[in-house]
């Protein structure tokens, strides 16, 4: 039971962060669309397209900071 409840809480956080990178891509947020799902088809560890997807967030910041 605690395991389901682990994995639900997960499951969540992956597609608010999902939701982070669409919205971040203010220019064309079809990029954001299509690297969230590469991201689903290439990861199939949760936590490394957490990972993965936290990275893409931080990238998307710097690369803003420095335009």
């Amino acid at each position: 039971m605690n395991n389901q409840h682990e994995d639900h809480i997960i499951d969540t956080v992956i597609s608010l962060l999902d939701i982070l990178v669409i919205i971040q891509i203010e220019d064309d947020p079809i990029i954001g669309i299509v690297l969230t799902t590469l991201l689903k088809v290439v990861t199939k560890d949760r936590l490394t397209r957490i990972l993965l997807i936290l990275l893409v967030i931080i990238l998307g910041e710097v690369s803003e900071i420095k335009s």
